[in-house]
């Protein structure tokens, strides 16, 4: 089943030192960071008024250690207090508006706020002094527009700010490995898997001769490079990258920092994947816990969890933890995101998985049917997720013995397969198998044989003659033999 998988966000690095002394500030007076620079300014004259230099620099390491620890509301609020302080300052350095316009776009970004993160992305490439200004901002506005699904003008952004590191700095910089690494996140939410790979593991060439081994950044090429492995089936490989995250994230994070939630929840999906509830459900409660203590009930990711755990419950057929679980996510989801939030439609078509395997196949119908109509919308007639809930339905109809929706759902399948996958793949054996056995049933004998051939064919070649898959799709065509 699919996993509510949320894209992780590379980590930036603190542009200053940290010294949490001096002119310390209520973060929940800079009225909640929740407006933009000029309604910062507006919002906190009283608590700035007069600020020396000194004590806004104070401030600025101040917000830079909150974001170090993940605490981004902390961070954008006492961020917003220095940047309404530094602009009233009678002379103002341009480097430093930049400086502060960054950090506030950061920390908007993990925030969700994506409006608020154009808007100060907008500021930089406005008063930008160098082209590492220009390249920082064309990468946040590629992220943004990767969350918004908008990959397309990601990509064009991304390859902005490639062409300037690039340029600039060299093949060998750091910075450029940044660059490698949001192009693979993007490739990997465009289910581009393999491109996905190639490209974070040239960030991860980069980072380990650059950088030092415990850098958080030579932990995220680990972890994106996992994802990616998960999508494919290979969970062995998805838990080894994950655990080399980790244990950098594990020393250099703080223990409740979000993308330490997320590497928590990613292994979680992978065990489950490689059928170890028990296992999945620790990593994910982990998960669970850092999210509720650092985002509160009713964020997305904390309905990931809820999610993943439900997933991971549904391995040991409680079903009924299971679907308590999933309603949770579903809530959150539906208030947070949309109704037709793609995530929204990961959760449809775990509970359809759950309905189906209790036997209550109406019911998972009805909700992978919901999945794929929100799927339609918003990620394309040929995305990998589409053919899982294509198969999915296929399922369900075949148990039900209604051969030809089977049938019609499975082609849907295959035919994306052939266009994302390997013309060898074993998950193309796989439908075409299945294809196979459902004319064999409708007595379509010239069908049947076409498609278990071809089946046949795959297996024999990857899998050898003696292996139970090929010598099943074997037997199917012996069945057909006069």
């Amino acid at each position: 089943m699919k996993r509510l998988l949320h894209p992780f966000t590379l980590i930036a690095c603190v542009l200053t030192g940290c010294d949490p002394g001096g002119e310390s500030v209520n973060p929940k007076a800079a009225n909640q960071a929740s407006e933009g620079s000029d309604g910062a300014k507006q919002g906190t004259r009283g608590a700035v008024e007069g600020l020396s230099n000194e004590k806004i620099e104070r401030l600025y390491s101040q917000a830079n250690e909150y974001y170090r620890q993940g605490k981004y509301g902390e961070a954008k609020a006492v961020m917003t207090q220095a940047y309404a302080a530094f602009e009233r300052l009678p002379e103002k350095d341009g480097a430093t508006r930049v400086s502060f316009l960054r950090e506030l776009c950061k920390c908007s970004f993990q925030l969700l706020q994506n409006d608020q993160a154009v808007q100060y992305a907008g500021e930089i490439l406005t008063h930008a002094q160098t082209e590492d200004d220009k390249s920082f901002a064309y990468s946040q506005l590629g992220s943004i527009h990767r969350r918004k699904g908008e990959h397309g003008k990601a990509l064009d952004l991304f390859d902005k700010a490639l062409a300037i590191r690039l340029e600039s700095l060299g093949q060998d910089h750091p910075e450029v490995g940044d660059a490698y690494h949001e192009v693979g996140m993007t490739c990997f939410e465009q289910g581009e898997y393999d491109r996905a790979i190639s490209y974070h593991e040239q960030a991860l060439a980069i980072w380990l001769n650059a950088l030092d081994p415990k850098d958080p950044r030579i932990a995220s090429a680990y972890h994106g490079t996992g994802i990616a492995y998960g999508k494919k089936g290979a969970h062995g490989k998805a838990i080894a990258n994950y655990r080399e995250a980790l244990a950098i994230w594990e020393q250099s994070l703080d223990s409740k920092h979000p993308d330490l939630a997320t590497a928590y929840n990613n292994l979680g999906t992978a065990q489950d994947g490689m059928g170890r509830p028990d296992e999945a459900i620790e990593s994910h409660q982990k998960a669970l816990s850092i999210r509720l203590s650092t985002l509160g009930p009713q964020h997305p990711d904390v309905a990931t969890s809820y999610s993943n755990l439900g997933s991971a419950y549904a391995g040991k057929e409680d079903y009924a933890q299971a679907l308590m679980q999933h309603e949770k996510a579903l809530a959150i989801c539906l208030k947070s995101l949309g109704p037709e939030h793609p995530s929204v439609a990961a959760i449809h078509n775990n509970v359809g998985g759950i309905h189906s395997r209790n036997g209550e196949h109406d019911k998972a119908v009805e909700h992978y049917l919901k999945c794929l109509a929100i799927e339609l919308k918003t990620i394309g007639p040929d995305h990998p997720d589409l053919a899982t809930t294509y198969n999915n339905v296929g399922a369900v109809h075949l148990v039900k013995k209604e051969y030809d929706q089977a049938i019609e759902y499975y082609l849907k399948c295959l035919a994306i397969e052939r266009k994302t996958l390997a013309h060898d793949h074993l998950d193309l054996a796989t439908t075409l198998q299945l294809i196979g056995s459902i004319h064999a049933a409708n007595g379509d004998r010239a069908s049947a044989m076409a498609f278990l051939l071809k089946a046949k064919t795959i297996r024999v070649k990857r899998l050898g003659p003696q292996h139970p898959l090929t010598k099943s799709a074997l037997e199917d065509i012996e069945k057909l033999s006069p």
